[in-house]
């Protein structure tokens, strides 16, 4: 997709307020809706070649046990049609460490604060009062809307330094439209089975002056001159110890097969929680 394509894609308010009066954006508010994601993610990656077949059909890991880890979701009828976690950095390190382990540090060394956008799915299936999302300008503008819920988020209550993220190369040009810079060349990640992976990151401190400087004036009304409701992100679920343990034990191994060095950070988290 070409960034005249790319462009198209934002309409004008009175359609984006249409669109968006069917949808719900906001952090994920109940274990129902968090495994809505976690099954979104398995069924759409399966899709892709990024998973194996699981019996469990869920698809997280032990970085979505972190309390300061909030999965966003778009909601129609209760049902999760769109999704992305925001995992903060910490002493576990990003999920991305594991390619890009060099190019991350760079930027530690300079104490700056970094996340990962993380298990990006949206259901290409669903029909909303007979629209298909699989048209890519309705498909494109509901990740752009939630990646927008997201952006708030990470620049205005976390008040973090770069958002950083691995791509299909495939997804290339849409990042750089989103002002997206490489973080580093074209690898191989197991995490997603194998597929081919770019690092990229995001500027906080410095993409809305950017933004304007390059005339982005679409997306820069979309990102920059409406905030999200405080309400989208203060209804984010704490997980308690029985989620922890749905998840992480019945649900999964990740508990079972986690080092104990990550085990020790988890439980430290949780000091009055029992997750033997």
């Amino acid at each position: 997709m070409d960034e005249t394509k790319v462009t198209t894609i934002l309409p004008d308010q009175s359609v984006l307020d249409n669109f968006l009066n069917l949808i719900e954006y906001k952090a994920a508010s109940s274990r129902e809706e968090l495994e809505g994601a976690y099954s979104l993610v398995y069924r759409e990656y399966l899709r892709r070649g990024y998973v194996k077949e699981s019996g469990t059909g869920l698809k997280f890991s032990i970085y979505n046990a972190l309390p300061d880890t909030t999965t966003f979701v778009a909601v129609v009828d209760n049902k999760v049609i769109s999704t992305a976690t925001l995992i903060p950095d910490s002493p576990l390190g990003l999920p991305m460490d594991e390619i890009y382990h060099r190019e991350l540090e760079s930027f530690r060394r300079n104490k700056k604060k970094l996340c990962e956008i993380s298990m990006l799915a949206s259901d290409t299936e669903l029909f909303v009062n007979g629209i298909s999302l699989m048209l890519n300008s309705k498909k494109m503008f509901l990740i752009f809307y939630l990646f927008k819920t997201v952006f708030d988020y990470a620049i205005r209550v976390l008040k973090l330094d770069y958002i950083c993220i691995t791509i299909n190369p495939k997804h290339a040009l849409t990042y750089d439209f989103l002002l997206f810079k490489d973080l580093g060349g074209l690898k191989r990640y197991n995490n997603a089975n194998g597929a081919p992976a770019i690092g990229k990151y995001l500027d906080l401190n410095s993409v809305e002056n950017e933004c304007r400087e390059k005339k982005k004036e679409g997306l820069y009304r979309m990102f920059f001159l409406k905030k999200i409701p405080p309400e989208k992100y203060n209804c984010k679920i704490k997980l308690s110890e029985e989620d922890l343990r749905y998840f992480f034990i019945e649900k999964s191994d990740i508990f079972k097969n986690a080092s104990p060095a990550q085990m020790e950070y988890i439980k430290s988290c949780y000091p009055s929680y029992n997750l033997i």
